[in-house]
């Protein structure tokens, strides 16, 4: 029975991230004779750790965006200090910062 629950969340977990609706996977669960209070259980839980998992990385995505545009600041205050400029440091390595909190903004949101 484990093992069939196991191999029951993988497969929700591949139909929630292939984009199929919950009525769709609802469906698809009675089908295979299980309560309906179990399926929506299931289908809920199994939900909650793939937005939980979305979540982290989006997280994870945004703290290396700030770690890159504090970085990228650092470099344009010290080189400022110098004769020569870095204008990539300013605007190249900063966008690439923005650009990564943004996309981690849209896994958390």
């Amino acid at each position: 029975m484990f093992i069939e629950q196991q191999t029951l969340s993988a497969r929700v977990y591949s139909m929630l991230d292939e984009g199929q609706m919950r009525t769709d996977i609802e469906s698809f669960l009675l089908e295979k004779g299980l309560d309906i209070k179990y399926v929506k259980e299931l289908i809920s839980e199994t939900s909650k750790l793939r937005d939980s998992k979305r979540r982290a990385q989006g997280l994870m995505l945004i703290l290396g965006g700030v770690l890159i545009c504090f970085l990228s600041f650092l470099l344009t205050i010290t080189s400022s200090f110098s004769n020569n400029t870095f204008p990539y440091v300013l605007y190249g390595v900063t966008s690439l910062g923005i650009v990564i909190v943004f996309t981690g903004l849209t896994k958390v949101f």
